[in-house]
């Protein structure tokens, strides 16, 4: 018995020096290194959220409550064109109205434009586009109607699935993309495309064609007192999908990419399973579906409860926004929404959604027309002036230059520094200006590089301002 505990005694030393050991040893190796990053100024450690929000002070503090949010939105409203109130929007449009707004958006391109085969298309092509916009049978007057998104989806220039490119090489920039939709956006249908394919449509921040396939049917009372629901969760991760359903396949696997807002099924219509499935450790939500008449249903859906969601719209705060924005480091670039992600503005525009803050689409209505406190850097304006206002900034504000946003990180060891979605950047080296391609969301520093003309200026230089997404200081 004394050789048998002593051999025990002997086992769990061995096995703790070990345990120790491998500790030790993980605990001090070099990080996992796979390859050099080729972005000037960054390091590993400026990777991860928690090195920006310890950077910057009183990270957990409310920038605004959720009233202050609403009168921001709403002053967005009142102030920012392309940013409409839909529980508002007008009723009817007269024909001369309708086709000044579909001749306004859907226009040819006046620079050559080249189909997924590399072949460039000509007023031919243009005719059979502009046929379909079905201006001729629009009726003196056209009610509205009011739909709801039922899947993410693109709104597009034209009604029309087609791919077109700025060169027969081109495959990241579709010219006929404006922008991704998610589901649950409520919108208002304008009119219908000849082929009865699409709907011109209205959501709160964007008009343009969206397939007709895409969106269930309603009335106005039945869609906004859906979307008012005072019981929500909202995505708070880059993405998440509801559980797997055998029986409906439309609300299987769902996905929800942050920001999307989700009613929540009442305390009443929660019973003992839904579609076999316990709802035990699961959020039980409503989503809107077609019904055998091509209107809007409702069913009901389980997300896992641990998935990243949350109960109402996150605090607007620093480290939220920064924690958010972290979440899409690496997503690949997507002009208007391709390839299932986004692009600069929709990027900071699905950060803030996060916190119930609604931002115009692009990058020039964010900038230059949305409500907020903004610093604006002229041309004239010297880099130590720039440096002066960036001084007084917190992160979370957006940075601005022509056709691009950008979120601001906070400055280390006398460098700027940003997360943003990009196609790439130039650099100097010894008199030699190389470019390097990114198509992703990335940390910089504001002294990379980019072309103007015939030169080349830093970030810093290329800002025309800075917003932040408050009313007042």
């Amino acid at each position: 018995m004394k050789k048998i505990k002593g051999i025990l005694v002997i086992t769990l030393v061995l096995i703790t020096t070990v345990s120790l050991t491998g500790f030790a040893a993980s605990k001090d190796a070099t990080p996992y290194k796979q390859f050099e990053s080729n972005i000037p100024g960054v390091t590993e450690e400026m990777l991860y959220p928690e090195f920006w929000i310890k950077n910057t002070s009183s990270a957990n503090k409310t920038i605004a409550t959720l009233s202050e949010i609403e009168a921001y939105n709403k002053n967005n409203i009142e102030q920012c064109e392309p940013i409409v109130d839909l529980e508002k929007y007008p009723e009817r449009f007269s024909k001369e109205e309708l086709v000044q707004l579909i001749q306004g958006f859907s226009m040819p391109s006046t620079s050559p434009r080249y189909n997924k085969n590399g072949e460039q298309v000509g007023e031919a092509y243009y005719k059979i586009l502009i046929e379909n916009l079905n201006l001729d049978n629009l009726s003196d007057q056209n009610d509205v109607k009011y739909g709801i998104a039922l899947r993410r989806t693109e709104m597009r220039t034209f009604p029309t699935d087609d791919r077109l490119f700025s060169s027969p090489e081109d495959y990241n920039i579709d010219r006929l993309m404006e922008t991704a939709i998610y589901p649950v956006e409520p919108m208002v249908i304008l009119s219908e495309s000849k082929d009865g394919e699409w709907y011109f449509a209205q959501m709160y921040n964007y008009l343009a064609w969206i397939p007709s396939k895409d969106v269930a049917i309603t009335d106005k009372s039945t869609l906004f007192d859906y979307i008012n629901s005072k019981d929500f969760i909202v995505v708070t991760g880059k993405r998440v999908y509801t559980n797997y359903n055998p029986l409906k396949p439309e609300i299987s696997e769902l996905q929800l990419d942050m920001g999307v807002r989700i009613p929540l099924a009442s305390y009443e219509e929660v019973k003992g399973s839904f579609y076999d499935q316990n709802p035990s450790g699961n959020f039980v939500i409503k989503l809107p579906t077609i019904n055998t008449d091509g209107n809007l249903a409702f069913d009901y859906a389980l997300i896992q409860r641990l998935d990243d969601v949350s109960i109402g719209y996150l605090p607007y705060t620093k480290a939220n926004i920064i924690n958010q924005a972290f979440k899409f480091q690496g997503e690949r670039y997507g002009w208007g929404g391709m390839f299932n992600g986004r692009d600069c503005t929709s990027f900071m525009l699905d950060i803030y959604r996060t916190m119930g803050i609604k931002l115009p689409r692009n990058s020039s209505e964010q900038g230059k027309l949305a409500a907020g406190v903004f610093y604006e850097m002229s041309e004239t304006m010297t880099i130590e002036e720039r440096e002066k206002i960036l001084d007084k900034l917190e992160p979370g504000a957006g940075l601005y230059m022509s056709g691009h946003a950008m979120l601001y990180l906070g400055k280390y060891k006398d460098e700027y520094y940003m997360i943003h979605d990009f196609s790439g950047f130039y650099s100097q080296t010894e008199g030699n200006v190389t470019y390097t391609p990114a198509w992703s969301v990335a940390v910089t520093p504001l002294s990379i590089l980019k072309s103007s003309g015939d030169k080349y200026i830093t970030y810093m230089e290329a800002l025309y301002g800075v917003r932040k997404f408050i009313l007042e200081e």
